[in-house]
């Protein structure tokens, strides 16, 4: 926690030594309209916030597409697992019923052999 915390102020030093370095830097931007003289580090800046909007939004619109196929996908396999589960009990439970049914045809038949 404490070397990220570092880590982070370095970056941000890093960033102001940067940015102040290059404010002589300027270039003209247009957006609907000219800005002349911007600084290209602003720049940079508004750039990367809007590739942070951008992205946040196609995010959001993925998301919003995709619970319903999602939900689907793990309630299907949801189900599967469910019906394995109870196969196996269906089948541990067979298998011990033949047991005992073989148990108690073994028992049937040692029993009229102790009557004679």
């Amino acid at each position: 926690m404490v070397v990220s915390l570092i880590l982070i102020l370095l970056i941000i030093i890093f960033m102001a030594f940067f940015i102040g370095l290059n404010l002589s830097n300027v270039c003209t931007f247009w957006f609907f309209k000219t800005y002349t003289d911007l600084p290209v580090a602003v720049l940079a800046l508004i750039a990367f916030g809007a590739g942070i909007i951008f992205t946040l939004l196609f995010i959001l619109v993925a998301k919003m597409k995709a619970p319903a196929t999602d939900s689907q996908s793990r309630a299907a396999r949801k189900a599967e697992r469910k019906a394995s589960v109870e196969e196996k009990l269906r089948l541990a439970k067979e298998k011990q019923a033949q047991k005992e049914a073989k148990k108690i045809k073994e028992r049937k038949q040692e029993e009229p052999a102790d009557n004679s």
